[in-house]
């Protein structure tokens, strides 16, 4: 989002009662963005983050109890791969179809609705004794996901103050990656102990606990109230402005005039100055997502079968996990130095070179997990690079749908993955053919964004 600069010198209780209704037309309240941090918003912050590390829990458990329901219900590699890509599905739609809906009945029940969803199917999980009911479950887990991400990241922007959004978008980004480590060390314990059942209980009840905090502690965006005024908006804006230590409204501003259709919004990317790029990002997203989501729902199982013991395939996901946040995290240095685009190249080109060798070295646990971990560290650097370079290529009035559509197309590469990667091993390849596969996906990837920024040296170096 464009930077809002704060107003200078210091105002009157008035000049701030105004600056509040205007925020319901400019879409992040002034105060809340360009005062300092108040303790509420803080709240609200760290329990976002708190959701979506639940939410990396989710979807990694399904992972880490793969190779003991592989061989408690002497299943093949196939049919876990279509769990796996049922519940990559259930991300897609529950993007589309789900957080969409934040806009009309706001952010807060959106996000309570999906985590309290989370949490029942994880538990139903744990009870499953069939196939089906197994892929059902992946799915409606997968929609809970799916419509918290969005949904997260606009409530963070909108309780962040100017100067800390980034730094607090990535770490909600991070807080997925955080919870893949957390299913992994949990997973590692539960798993031995008391069986793969026992992970999902454990992810079910955070997410429950997390559900319920929302419903005391989370506000509405005021963004929301003040814009879309549902009922009793106005009560609730100045309950939000008294914790926001803020003065209150006497009277909602007027409703902004309703903008264009979102499918307007959306043929606009494929007009002659965007299509070209707008499918090669597209392309450089699916193939992220194609890679990222095999590594982290294959891994596991792929290490056991080159002879490391189940329990250390689990906590491998410590290792790996790390190395992904540091990829997240250091993007930003990497794009800041040579450009998005350029770094996203190099990363994807990484990754390729370290799914070979680990397609070719000694099943040596240390090195293969070593390589893995340089593996998950290039490919999550890759996403990073792919959404700051594409919302450096949209103008304003298009960049969150083309960074929402990048991402959402992209997903069906996280459904692609896995279950390609499921009937491969199905056919008894080894790591040798498997691997190559998914390290051509990454310079397919390369060349994407290599291709889409072609030209535009300018772009690239403000990216």
């Amino acid at each position: 989002m464009d930077a809002i600069m704060p107003s200078p010198g210091r105002r009157s209780g008035q000049e701030k009662e105004r600056a509040v209704a205007d925020a319901g037309h400019s879409g992040v309240a002034q105060i809340v963005r360009s005062g300092p941090l108040k303790p509420w918003q803080l709240v609200t912050i760290i329990l976002c983050i708190l959701i979506n590390i639940s939410d990396g829990l989710d979807t990694s458990a399904i992972a880490y109890a793969a190779p003991s329901i592989l061989h408690d219900w002497r299943l093949g590699p196939d049919t876990m791969g279509l769990i796996f890509s049922l519940g990559a599905a259930g991300l897609v739609c529950g993007a589309i179809f789900i957080a969409p809906l934040a806009d009309r009945i706001g952010r807060r029940n959106i996000i309570i609705g999906a985590v309290a969803l989370n949490g029942v199917s994880m538990l139903a999980i744990a009870a499953v004794d069939s196939v089906e009911a197994l892929l059902a479950l992946r799915f409606v887990t997968g929609l809970g996901i799916g419509a918290l991400v969005p949904s997260l990241s606009v409530m963070v922007i909108e309780f962040s103050t100017e100067r800390r959004g980034n730094i607090f978008l990535a770490l909600v980004h991070v807080g997925f990656a955080l919870g893949a480590m957390l299913g992994a060390a949990v997973g590692a314990v539960l798993i031995e102990s008391f069986g793969w059942r026992s992970i999902f209980v454990f992810a079910g009840m955070v997410s429950l606990v997390l559900a319920a905090l929302s419903v005391l502690l989370l506000p509405e965006s005021l963004h929301f109230l003040l814009t879309r005024q549902p009922r009793n908006a106005l009560a609730r804006a100045n309950a939000l402005l008294v914790r926001l230590d803020e003065p209150q409204l006497k009277t909602l501003p007027s409703r902004p005039p309703t903008r264009g259709t979102g499918r307007g919004t959306v043929r606009m990317l494929f007009a002659a100055e965007h299509r070209k790029r707008t499918l090669l990002l597209w392309l450089a997203a699916f193939a992220r997502y194609f890679v990222s989501y095999f590594l982290t729902q294959w891994k596991p199982q792929i290490l056991v079968l080159a002879g490391v013991s189940p329990a250390l395939a689990i906590a491998s996901g410590v290792v790996t996990g790390g190395a992904a946040i540091m990829g997240a995290l250091l993007m930003g240095t990497f794009a800041s130095a040579i450009g998005a685009p350029r770094a996203t190249c190099a990363s994807f080109v990484l990754c390729a070179a370290s799914l070979v060798i680990f397609g070719f070295i000694q099943a040596e646990p240390v090195l293969l997990l070593t390589v893995a971990a340089v593996a998950l560290f290039a490919i999550e650097a890759t996403f990073t690079g792919v959404v700051i370079a594409a919302t450096r290529f949209y103008p304003v009035e298009l960049r969150s749908t083309g960074v929402g559509y990048a991402i959402g197309v992209g997903r069906f590469g996280a459904i692609a993955g896995p279950y390609l990667g499921g009937a491969l091993l199905a056919m008894n390849l080894g790591r040798a053919i498997v691997y190559p596969v998914y390290a051509a996906a990454c310079l397919i990837g390369a060349a994407a964004v290599l291709l889409a920024f072609r030209g535009r040296k300018s772009a690239a170096a403000s990216a």
